[in-house]
């Protein structure tokens, strides 16, 4: 029950802050059950810049895709009409209400950039997942779901005067943003080539294997894959176990027998070990640092028992302004500062897309796990204002992450 207050606070604040940012106010004397009128006449002075994050989107699903059996693709579209923008790579959060409790979960768009009326992400069933489980076997056509975003940092921006050789390296549900990728790319970059190395456990696991074949036929100059299964079928003509560093090493030989190695950039999605492993091999091998990414699909962390938080006075910093303001017992950096007017982003409000990080200067704060923050950000002071609260007086920059 204070996860869902906490979240209606955090709500209220930002309309509040909208409307101000707007000159709006609220009408008074509204008959209950009629729409909310805003008022115009009186101008207000303008207020601190909102993120066009605060405020959720209606998205109205207009179809339920399967995709295997264990994975659907909600292609969703604004309920007002207006286009759906977002970068490939980047996730949208939906906000969702099952068995009357609230959740908010981040799922990645897996569609083309360029199909602005519709967006769609692609939810895989979580063992135990509450929320993953309802999707795939609740949500229908019609539903109209509240979502935050787009948002995140592992992004792939096309551009038609570029020429790339790009290395997209998936496992299992980590496909998704790459998916956005690859169709993205392939239809406005016309002299970009991608290679895609995918792993799963099974052949009826694979993600978009129709579409995948699909483009590749398409695209059959630009766009080569390699799956690998732990489990293959008999007379399998792909890759063999794991996606682990040997075998990832063994498809990055042939990749270089014709591209060198500072020539590729890398995005890779997936479980941590895969992760690691291709992180490590090309590095090994030479790849700037500055060519490699990744996306991390990091599960909500713990709420805290924000009733054993009392009040504390906090000061927050960004590009040379200062606002002061009160975390009220209970309530987490973000909603504090968010009252107290600073220009807070945020995304998933759960601690795991690091949308909302800062860096605390002054003071102690208590911060939940598991979150996205790696352990080297939390040693340099790093926190997650969404799902931090403040132990004492503190000090903190809004400082989000340029990748992640």
């Amino acid at each position: 029950m204070t996860l869902i207050k906490t979240f209606n606070t955090l709500r209220r604040d930002a309309v509040t802050l909208a409307m101000h940012s707007l000159g709006l106010r609220k009408k008074t004397g509204v008959a209950p059950g009629k729409p909310r009128v805003f008022d115009t006449a009186a101008m207000r002075r303008p207020a601190l810049p909102v993120q066009p994050l605060l405020m959720p989107t209606a998205m109205v699903v207009k179809a339920v895709i399967p995709e295997t059996a264990d994975a659907v693709s909600l292609v969703l579209a604004r309920q007002d009409g207006k286009p759906v923008h977002f970068t490939p790579g980047m996730f949208f959060t939906l906000i969702l209400t099952v068995d009357g409790q609230e959740y908010r979960r981040a799922y990645s768009v897996s569609s083309a950039v360029h199909q602005a009326d519709t967006a769609t992400v692609t939810v895989k069933r979580v063992a135990g997942g509450r929320v993953s489980n309802w999707i795939n076997d609740r949500l229908r056509p019609g539903d109209v779901v509240p979502v935050l975003g787009p948002s995140g940092s592992f992004t792939l921006t096309p551009d038609a005067a570029r020429a790339r050789h790009l290395l997209l390296v998936g496992g299992g549900s980590g496909i998704t943003p790459l998916m956005s990728m690859i169709r993205s790319v392939l239809e406005q970059e016309p002299d970009t080539c991608i290679h895609l190395l995918y792993g799963n456990r099974g052949r009826e696991d694979i993600i978009f294997s129709d579409a995948l074949s699909l483009l590749e036929q398409q695209y059959d100059e630009r766009l080569t894959m390699m799956h690998v299964l732990e489990t293959p079928p008999a007379a399998w003509q792909g890759g063999v176990g794991r996606l682990d560093r040997p075998t990832f090493a063994a498809l990055l030989d042939g990749i270089l027998a014709h591209n060198p190695i500072a020539a590729l950039e890398v995005y890779t999605c997936g479980p941590e070990p895969m992760m690691e492993a291709v992180q490590a091999e090309v590095m090994a091998r030479g790849l700037p640092a500055d060519h490699f990414h990744q996306e991390r699909f990091t599960p909500a962390a713990r709420p805290a028992d924000a009733n054993r938080f009392s009040a504390q006075p906090m000061q927050v910093r960004y590009g040379g302004k200062t606002w002061n303001a009160r975390a009220e017992a209970g309530q987490t950096l973000l909603e504090a500062g968010l009252t107290g007017g600073a220009p807070m982003p945020f995304s998933c409000a759960l601690g795991g897309c690091g949308r909302c990080r800062v860096k605390v200067s002054e003071g102690r704060v208590d911060m939940p796990e598991p979150n996205c923050l790696l352990p080297e950000e939390k040693a340099q002071g790093y926190a997650l204002a969404c799902i931090a609260h403040a132990c004492s007086p503190v000090v903190f920059d809004i400082d989000p992450p340029t990748s992640h």
